[in-house]
């Protein structure tokens, strides 16, 4: 795999002022406050209790009336389905919805489309299927809001329609009683950044507030609200960080079967749930119903009332997870055997038809990632090819995609992720078109990926009372990154291979011998794990001397804690590493 050498960035040193402002903190932590934008006490007791303002859900536009006419439909007995996204923001909105009414005593059913038959969202062909299960009103969760023909045709059969979704809107809105998504022109909900399960709970909230059920507090799907919009990276801050700090506590109190077998599958002691686990551990694994098979596996886990129904449903997404995996690697090498002829000079672009179309948005991330260049891989099917689109923050993918409308089926994301379907014919001139506009918006730009680092330090540096105030910090996320540190011409004193490939290393590492602890003269020595750097093995050895940016965290295996590094990135003698 070709690596491009990442640079290392760190924001500037606190000023003396703020320093003396937040003297109660540890030393590195009052840095760590500064880079979030906090200079004084207040901030940071605001900050670190998560109290940020919670906002009534009746700001946002088409709110009441969505209410009503929810009210209406359930008090005539008609059927609601609930229609939804087949990643974990969609599922999870999905059961938050479904749950609901099923408490209300509603006629409920719950659809989310198959990738490969119907592909994304609120389409015509799921529209079909929908329509077999004769709905009054159909509600979408994370999709739709730009369904406008979808929603037109439910019209025409008589069916309402409601739309809830995150993603950006076009110019025109679809004809629903009621468009909920705070990023439409006019809205006055301040948080713009809810998931998909945000604005679900948001409209859950909102009927429980018109028409309350003893003994129901939409507090008890905050854990689902936390699983869906970490897992589709929105920002963790402001009330997306209240509503996701609330959530993994349910996750560790009292967590559902669901989660809870999840966890167990993972390896990740429940008690310590945290957004890093949702995004590394449960996230994937709830992602590859949806990828290989269907999404209502992962719905049906999150659903389950006993530990035997979790259980097996975990072990299912956990075997599908590893596959998953081994898929997404098959398709990177395809495409970078056919780098030459399939890449531009700015832009990576390859379809194929005996790619799997659950995991092209996985390899286009990784390509994205080597070759820092914005990446569409595809699969074609009946002259017609599905696509998954991965940028980088220099371009915004979607803005591209709306300048290509004449030449796509259909399409929609964010400025970092996107999907499209286009006809075979039209390929080659959006290819060229696509090109075009990433040459446009990257050429005399310096495309060098980069990693944020809090600050550089020793190894000596770290203490393990810092790990508690480092805790304080979550969840972490989008927005709110976990902390990262940079060290320098650190000494490897162990080195072995670890995981089932191979693909890991396990490091022991230790300041060199100038910087030892000047009152035991003994040197720091600590564990860190190396996550997919397996490739270097056989390129490091025992005394050498490498650069690394870490977290600082605690790990527990086979029922011990203990202290280790997770290396992000390293560096040998100041050389990019390839971690092939």
């Amino acid at each position: 795999m070709k690596s491009i050498q990442k640079k290392w960035i760190t924001p500037a040193k606190i000023p003396q002022s703020v320093n003396e402002a937040l003297a109660d903190y540890p030393c590195l932590f009052r840095q760590i406050l500064f880079n979030r934008g906090i200079g004084t006490p207040a901030q940071a007791d605001e900050f670190l209790n998560a109290e940020q303002p919670r906002y009534t859900p009746e700001t946002m536009l088409d709110m009441e009336t969505a209410v009503e006419t929810i009210g209406r439909v359930m008090g005539e007995g008609g059927r609601i389905v609930v229609f939804g996204d087949y990643d974990v923001d969609g599922v999870t909105s999905t059961v938050l919805l479904v749950q609901l009414f099923q408490l209300y005593g509603a006629d409920v059913r719950m659809y989310i489309p198959n990738r490969f038959e119907e592909g994304y969202g609120f389409s015509t062909d799921a529209l079909n299927e929908v329509l077999a299960l004769s709905p009054s009103l159909v509600i979408t969760v994370d999709c739709g809001v730009r369904s406008l023909r979808e929603v037109e045709i439910a019209s025409q059969h008589g069916i309402k329609t409601v739309i809830t979704d995150h993603h950006q809107p076009l110019e025109r809105l679809p004809a629903a009683e009621a468009v909920i998504c705070p990023k439409r022109e006019g809205d006055c909900y301040p948080n713009k950044d809810l998931a998909g399960v945000g604005i679900a709970y948001k409209l859950a909230e909102a009927l429980l507030k018109r028409s309350p059920l003893e003994g129901v507090a939409c507090e008890r799907w905050l854990d689902l609200v936390a699983l869906g919009t970490v897992a589709d990276l929105a920002p963790i801050i402001g009330e997306n960080r209240m509503m996701v700090r609330k959530g993994l506590q349910i996750m560790r109190q009292n967590p559902r079967p669901g989660i809870l077998a999840l966890a167990n599958v993972s390896g990740v002691p429940v008690s310590e749930l945290n957004s890093q686990h949702i995004g590394f551990m449960l996230g994937p694994r709830l992602n590859a119903a949806g990828r290989l098979s269907s999404a209502a596996k992962a719905f049906n886990l999150l659903m389950a009332e006993d530990m035997q129904t979790a259980g097996k449903l975990a072990l299912e997404l956990d075997a599908e997870n590893q596959n998953r995996r081994t898929i997404t690697r098959q398709i990177q090498q395809v495409v970078e055997e056919n780098y030459d002829s399939v890449s531009g000079q700015w832009l990576i672009l390859y379809a194929r038809e005996e790619f799997n179309e659950g995991v092209i948005g996985l390899a286009a991330s990784k390509l994205a990632e080597s070759y820092y260049r914005p990446s569409v891989i595809g699969v074609e099917k009946d002259q017609v090819i599905r696509a998954s689109c991965r940028s980088i923050p220099e371009m915004n993918i979607t803005s591209a995609l709306d300048e290509c409308m004449d030449l796509l089926v259909q399409h929609g994301g964010h400025a970092m992720a996107a999907g499209l379907t286009v006809r075979k014919e039209n390929l080659a001139a959006l290819k060229e078109r696509l090109e075009g506009i990433a040459a446009r918006e990257l050429a005399g730009k310096e495309l060098t990926p980069w990693l944020e680092a809090e600050m550089e330090i020793t190894l000596n540096e770290l203490h393990p009372s810092l790990l508690k105030h480092l805790r304080e910090l979550e969840p972490t996320g989008m927005g709110n990154p976990e902390p990262l540190f940079i060290s320098r011409n650190v000494e490897i004193r162990q080195i072995r291979l670890v995981g089932r490939s191979n693909d890991h290393l396990k490091l022991r590492l230790s300041d060199p011998k100038d910087r030892l602890d000047h009152h035991t003269h003994a040197p720091v020595i600590l564990d860190a794990i190396a996550f997919s750097f397996g490739g270097l093995g056989t390129q490091c050895k025992i005394g050498d001397r490498v650069d690394i940016l870490y977290s600082y965290e605690t790990n527990t295996y086979a029922g011990r804690q203990y202290i280790q590094l997770n290396i992000r990135d390293m560096q040998l003698k100041r050389q990019p590493l390839s971690c092939a």
